[in-house]
């Protein structure tokens, strides 16, 4: 499908208009449906009117896919057009049934949107500011019945949570709860999680559908963000989340954490918990010396004690 669409409207070759075109067409979910097809098919769930019930449903299954960069990293190595190194539905359904693999927000939230938007739910993707940079998550607004839901499959949110500028929502599971809180003030809702311990900050965003152009161009962006620069996985399992960067994991519950250092034993654990081949993981981490290699060389590449975060005003609560 990304091969058929560049054919109709290269933006190397296009003027801006054209590349809005291209951009549009692209980010168009009626152009997936292959893709959603072989969603419900694989998770063998029937396709039926939109309800709360079936939205639940749907994101039950989706939470599958783990979030994950090793499938991102590896095609930024390989593709060296730009157009060519987002993960479309597709391909990041074809890579899940193959290598287990997920994605990262942007190719999570898109997939998702165009699956929901198939199967009759109005939806849109929104931005959000998290503490170490602005517009650097996405998620999804569902609309049903004139209340509006977030779903965000790249935090492991796999419930619908109803937004409500009144009063403050709050959503239990048995890993964490997700409390998110309106600030008219400001205009953004903030999204915290929390446990029996202690309650963190995790990002805000406003209500605004971001357009197909600004997502497009964050989503290009990213491959050069710090996040591109040491493995990371994420998924639930087992009535816990299961988080690993780099050689470091952590076990979450509601009542405790562990954490694990998986250095010596890395390809194994990965793959025990994530179902990803050591082969996959292996092409991940060379694939990682490849790219870092190349930002030093074009000067894209600086230290982290170097670094310039960009800021975030009005954050009080981390």
């Amino acid at each position: 499908m990304q091969t058929q669409i560049k054919e109709k409207c290269s933006p190397s070759t296009s003027k801006s208009t054209d590349n809005n075109s291209f951009v549009n067409d692209i980010l168009n979910p009626d152009n997936y449906h292959q893709a959603v097809d072989i969603f419900f098919k694989y998770f063998q769930v029937p396709k039926r009117s939109p309800s709360l019930d079936y939205l639940s449903e749907i994101l039950l299954c989706y939470s599958h896919l783990p979030y994950e960069n090793l499938s991102k990293i590896i095609k930024h190595k390989n593709q060296m057009e730009w157009t060519d190194k987002i993960r479309l539905p597709e391909e990041v359904m074809d890579d899940h049934m193959h290598f287990r693999f997920g994605g990262t927000c942007f190719s999570l939230t898109f997939t998702l949107e165009t699956i929901l938007s198939l199967a009759g739910f109005v939806c849109y993707p929104i931005m959000a500011d998290m503490k170490w940079r602005p517009n650097s998550h996405c998620a999804l607004i569902v609309i049903w019945k004139g209340d509006k839901y977030l779903i965000d499959p790249g935090y492991l949110l796999n419930q619908p949570m109803r937004l409500n500028g009144a009063k403050p929502r709050v959503l239990h599971s048995e890993i964490s709860g997700v409390e998110v809180i309106y600030r008219p003030s400001e205009d953004y809702y903030h999204l915290y999680t929390f446990n029996k311990d202690q309650t963190k900050w995790r990002y805000r965003f406003r209500d605004i559908i971001v357009s197909r152009q600004e997502y497009f161009a964050l989503w290009l962006d990213s491959y050069h963000w710090n996040s591109m620069h040491g493995l990371l996985l994420t998924k639930t399992k087992k009535g816990c989340m299961v988080y690993v960067h780099k050689t470091f994991m952590r076990e979450t519950t509601f009542k405790s954490k562990k954490n694990i250092n998986i250095k010596h034993d890395y390809h194994q654990a990965i793959h025990d918990t994530f179902g990803i081949d050591k082969i996959k993981v292996e092409e991940a981490l060379a694939a990682l010396d490849v790219n870092m290699q190349r930002e030093r060389e074009l000067g894209l590449w600086v230290p982290k004690k170097n670094a310039k975060a960009p800021s975030i005003d009005g954050i009080i609560d981390t």
